[in-house]
């Protein structure tokens, strides 16, 4: 037993050079091929604070980011993709990483209206954000694609609002609410349900 668990030591450890960190990115890299992503996240971690001055510190810290989005752990992947922005804001994948918070922040919104939204909120902050510095970029369509789902989750949440005081006869809090959706989301199908359901509460008022 003891020879064999040696020679597995062996083997797990054969051609990765502690010492380089180009060897030790891609020993871990090759743990995120095997899908072994906390494994990987922490090899990644290694690099990144064993040669925090090496090329490769940066792109351990933006793998990091990614490998949390793949377990869809998409907070702590904002988190990272955030620390990366900052701490890396000229590096050439800034535009993705900037692109990618957005993202997480969208992957993190959940389905049901009736719960907390403010990951739509974050969501549209990052890509406006993205958009902003990087016009051109690639990523630019499935922002704005995210975007207007967002936008129509946030109008969603403002209907169900409205509805619940509409449905119980609170005409003087259900009004304002389906004014507040139409203003700011004017272009939502939540929206056109609004202004029907506003139009009846100033239909009964006359």
């Amino acid at each position: 037993m003891v020879a064999l668990s040696l020679m597995v030591a062996g083997c797990s450890g054969k051609g990765v050079d502690e010492a380089d960190p180009e060897s030790l990115f891609r020993d871990a890299e090759a743990e995120v091929e095997s899908s072994h992503y906390q494994i990987a996240i922490d090899k990644f971690k290694s690099v990144k604070n064993k040669f925090p001055y090496s090329k490769f510190a940066a792109e351990s810290l933006l793998r990091i980011a990614d490998v949390y989005f793949l377990q869809e752990s998409f907070l702590e992947a904002a988190v990272s993709y955030e620390s990366f922005r900052d701490l890396h804001p000229k590096h050439e994948k800034a535009a993705y990483a900037n692109f990618r918070i957005g993202k997480s922040y969208f992957m993190d919104i959940p389905e049901n209206v009736s719960k907390d939204l403010s990951s739509a909120q974050k969501s549209l902050a990052a890509y406006n954000e993205f958009i902003a510095r990087n016009p051109n970029s690639e990523f630019v369509k499935e922002a704005r694609e995210d975007i207007n789902r967002a936008r129509e989750m946030l109008a969603r949440k403002e209907l169900y609002v409205g509805n619940f005081y509409y449905t119980r006869g609170h005409l003087g809090a259900a009004g304002p609410r389906f004014k507040k959706l139409i203003e700011a989301y004017p272009e939502t199908q939540a929206a056109t349900e609004a202004k029907q359901k506003l139009a009846r509460i100033m239909g009964e008022g006359n």
